[in-house]
């Protein structure tokens, strides 16, 4: 009996133990709205001095992470760390950037390095601040590198192409994809460049019969803006298409525009809210009379844009309203709605719906006369609706332990990604 009473308490002290060492940590929630960011894994096994939970009402620090893309192929990441409990008076942000050829792996290690450098005024006012330990590495070059000139001056260019085969007896599919890009952005200065081509074929196989569809498209961008103070900012648009699809054998559009963001455009990643204004013509030539009867066409193009953007602590809220119409005819429009929005309802509970839907009333280059059931199928050619719909929603529930920073890679599958 007396075995058995010593062996209960020891597990019972050794609990208590247990329980103590991992209060001793620091509790954070890692919360990244681009989860391909945040390698989990990776971050929990390089991070071993606070305690990562799976819910943020129970941390004591809830750190946001969130991204912004540049035009050069960059990415902005802005780190919001929110104090909690006994840390409700404490929050900071730091941001950094990787520029377009930082490999995953280098990405993650910021991440962690960033993150390191954040949490350490909440890790220092823990017991496990005892432990921790300081470094800095003095890189003289890095100083000499940063007064260079940069012989590129600030742009940055990308060319690529990929392509895929497939098929089986009754079906092969063949496409091609190439593209080049050149982008420069300053604080000042905005300036994007895209050209791209695809070629798509299908062919069916039935019995002694072949069908064939060729999809071909080429487009080309160019968009220039200026920025004139923190809340506004002008440009022009341009760009040119080619589409069997659309019916465009010739298309090109120069739209002057502008911006007024209700927040400074220092405040994106967090809280966004724009109005966008674009004007300007259009001049396009098809490949088959239009159902208005016309081969080739020149018309003015208004658009209207409302963009708004939250990310907050409790979930996040992307909405945006897109409206357009062409001044020959103000019945010949287009009103979309798209939007996302996620919320924590309670502790563990999240929530999203997402969708979007459009209302239109401006597909001048449809091809006149009738389309066969085949067209329809493959999609091959653009065909006349009045609106189009897509929504979806979502829920998850975890519970369990509200802490988990062991990492187990044993049989964890083939994990990897492919960026073009």
């Amino acid at each position: 009996m007396r075995k058995i009473l010593f062996a209960f308490l020891l597990v019972l002290f050794s609990i208590k133990g247990f329980s103590q060492t991992s209060a001793e940590k620091l509790k954070v929630y890692l919360d990244c709205t681009q989860s391909w960011l945040c390698d989990f894994d990776y971050v929990r096994s390089e991070m071993k001095m606070v305690t990562f939970v799976r819910d943020r009402f129970d941390a004591d620090v809830h750190v946001m992470v969130n991204t912004q893309n540049s035009s050069s192929g960059g990415i902005q990441a802005q780190i919001n760390f929110i104090g909690q409990k006994a840390f409700h008076n404490f929050s900071d942000t730091l941001t950094y950037f990787n520029d377009p050829t930082t490999t995953e792996d280098g990405q993650r290690k910021k991440l962690v390095q960033y993150l390191k450098l954040g949490l350490v005024r909440y890790i220092s006012k823990t017991p496990a601040g005892s432990e921790l330990q300081i470094s800095y590495a003095d890189k003289k070059k890095d100083t000499a590198s940063t007064t260079q000139i940069d012989k590129w001056k600030s742009w940055v260019y990308q060319i690529g192409a990929n392509g895929s085969l497939s098929g089986s007896q009754n079906y092969k599919q063949h496409s091609v994809y190439a593209y080049i890009s050149a982008d420069k952005e300053t604080e000042k200065w905005k300036i994007n460049f895209s050209l791209s081509a695809n070629r798509d074929v299908q062919i069916y196989i039935q019995d002694t019969s072949r069908s064939k569809f060729t999809r071909k498209e080429y487009y080309s961008d160019l968009q220039v803006a200026r920025s004139i103070n923190a809340h506004w900012s002008y440009g022009i648009a341009t760009s040119y298409a080619n589409s069997l699809y659309s019916n465009i054998k010739f298309g090109i559009r120069v739209r002057p525009k502008l911006e007024y963001s209700f927040y400074p455009y220092s405040k994106f990643n967090s809280q966004r809210i724009v109005v966008q204004y674009m004007l300007g013509p259009i001049y396009n030539n098809y490949f088959d009379t239009t159902v208005y009867f016309k081969t080739k066409e020149f018309q003015i193009q208004q658009s209207l844009n409302i963009i708004t953007s939250f990310t907050q602590p409790w979930g996040s809220i992307n909405l945006g309203i897109f409206y357009s119409n062409y001044f020959d005819d103000l019945s010949k429009n287009d009103l979309s709605f798209n939007g996302a929005v996620s919320w924590r309802i309670v502790k563990g509970l999240n929530f999203a719906v997402y969708g979007n839907y459009g209302l239109i009333n401006d597909q001048i280059g449809l091809r006149k006369g009738s389309f066969t059931r085949d067209e329809l199928l493959v999609r091959n050619r653009e065909l006349k609706s009045s609106f189009q719909y897509n929504v979806g929603m979502g829920f998850s529930y975890r519970f369990g332990s509200i802490s988990n920073s062991i990492v187990n890679p044993r049989f964890k599958g083939l994990n990897y990604s492919i960026n073009f």
